[in-house]
């Protein structure tokens, strides 16, 4: 068995569930054809470089499975088919490189799933405290008094108007 790595782009007019199920029905090609699915990834929704039938933006998925010769053939023959696809590249790994996308697949799997629990976690967690903490006191109607109007420059500098040197003492000429 050889591994190979699919990547096609989804057109993006599809709603979640159509998306779900071209997926699953490729993905149930690879396994019927007597293959092992790797991953499975939803990679998401980017935009193209340049449109593809008149669509500016697709949604991407890649698939990395072990199989035969014959089921990335039967596979891509049934993208090319499909109106929903619009781009599919399939490439077989070298050993080497088959053995590090395994293991960056599962590297990758447990991190989204890590992910996932911390973020229910957090949201429990803020939902509990929500529920825990008592409600905001209504703030208390105050009477206070009017306040007084604020100064006005003039009002405030102490410099007497005129002149702007300080007079002479009493005794000195100038």
């Amino acid at each position: 068995m050889q591994t190979y790595e699919t990547i096609f782009i989804t057109t993006p007019i599809l709603t979640e569930d159509e998306e779900r199920k071209a997926v699953e029905t490729l993905a149930g090609i690879v396994t019927d054809g007597g293959g092992s699915m790797v991953a499975n990834e939803r990679m998401g929704r980017r935009r193209l470089a340049y449109p593809i039938a008149k669509h500016n933006d697709g949604v991407y998925v890649r698939f990395l499975y072990d199989a035969e010769d014959t089921v990335p053939t039967e596979l891509e023959r049934r993208i090319r088919i499909s109106d929903d696809i619009l781009r599919v590249l399939t490439i077989r790994l070298e050993p080497k490189w088959a053995e590090h996308s395994k293991k960056q697949a599962v590297i990758d799997a447990q991190a989204r799933v890590d992910a996932a629990e911390r973020e229910k976690q957090e949201a429990e967690e803020a939902a509990r405290l929500a529920a825990a903490a008592p409600p905001p006191a209504e703030p208390a109607a105050e009477a206070s008094a009017p306040e007084a109007p604020a100064a006005t420059a003039a009002e405030s500098s102490e410099a007497p108007a005129g002149d702007a040197e300080p007079a002479a003492p009493a005794g000195e000429e100038t």
